[in-house]
């Protein structure tokens, strides 16, 4: 009885562990990966820079960078900063920071995002020479970099929505709610409003994620470093819509409020897309996929305080 027993369970574990594993022969199916509210992930290294140095030693500062959302990275003016520390003190730190590795996004066959670190070099000066007890500061590691959602929700188009036919319809128009789509900026939902002819969607998009957005433009992604200009008024808070399709056709020039560079803006983190599609006379409902591409700049940072304490 209990040989049985282990027999069954054995079979069991052999059956679970065979169920996360691709036969022979079989062709790796596509996952569900357009999910999650990230882009990048940055962090500073285990101890690297520690939280107590002294001034005979290098200044060394490790940033991982992990893409957590669908988008690839490492483009150009995708770059790191390191700043907040007195630059007569720490030397050697380039303003002009460094440039993200190319580092690829998650995928229909790809589970995880990649890997990569960046790495920054610098000398302290003696704080002895300068008569100075020991210097605190916050370091703090700035990423920023382009970055693109892509969202797709099956939506219902009904020429005729007010036929009082409802049962013979194969479905209804009526919101769709889509959560989040492996980008920092989302776009939560979409407000199906039908007409005769046409249809009209209310495109809800929101910036889900912890840092800054800003336009989509290389001067932007240049005014983003603390070295720069800095963000402008007119530059934080804007998502380009590159473009808004239904069946493989292009809505994007009916979609309002957009500026000349087809930007829409966010307010307190949210902004709302108003596009229409006109179906041609004669079809019954259907439904269909309703695209939207966002492109857009992203910045994060984040700090780690050090204390650095002169050797005499």
């Amino acid at each position: 009885m209990k040989k049985s027993v282990w027999f069954l369970l054995a079979l069991l574990l052999l059956g679970a562990c065979a169920g996360g594993v691709a036969r022979k022969g079989e062709k790796p199916q596509p996952q569900t990966y357009r999910s999650g509210t990230e882009g990048l992930r940055i962090t500073f290294a285990t101890n690297l820079p520690p939280f107590i140095l002294y001034d005979t030693e290098p200044f060394s500062t490790l940033i991982e960078i992990e893409n957590r959302g669908t988008y690839d990275v490492g483009g150009p003016g995708d770059k790191i900063y390191i700043s907040g520390f007195d630059p007569t003190l720490i030397q050697g730190i380039s303003t002009y920071g460094e440039q993200i590795p190319p580092i690829e996004g998650r995928g229909p066959f790809v589970s995880q995002g990649g890997f990569d670190t960046v790495n920054f070099r610098g000398t302290i000066r003696s704080l002895y020479d300068k008569k100075i007890d020991k210097y605190k500061a916050t370091i703090l590691a700035t990423a920023c970099y382009t970055y693109e959602t892509v969202a797709s929700a099956n939506v219902c188009i009904d020429p005729n929505p007010f036929a009082p036919t409802t049962k013979a319809k194969v479905c209804i128009p009526a919101s769709v709610g889509l959560g989040s789509q492996g980008a920092p900026i989302a776009v939560t939902n979409v407000e199906v409003e039908p007409a005769p002819g046409r249809t009209r969607f209310v495109i809800n998009v929101h910036n889900s994620g912890s840092g800054d957005v800003f336009r989509f433009s290389p001067q932007s992604l240049e005014h983003c470093s603390p070295y720069g200009l800095g963000l402008g008024y007119e530059e934080v808070d804007y998502v380009q819509v590159a473009d808004v399709t239904i069946s493989d056709v292009s809505i994007r020039p009916s979609c309002k409020p957009l500026d000349a560079t087809g930007h829409i803006r966010l307010v307190n983190g949210v902004g709302k897309l108003y596009c229409e599609y006109t179906q041609p006379r004669g079809q019954s409902p259907y439904t269909t996929p309703l695209n939207v591409i966002l492109k857009y700049g992203y910045r994060q940072a984040v700090s780690r305080p050090i204390e650095i304490r002169p050797v005499a």
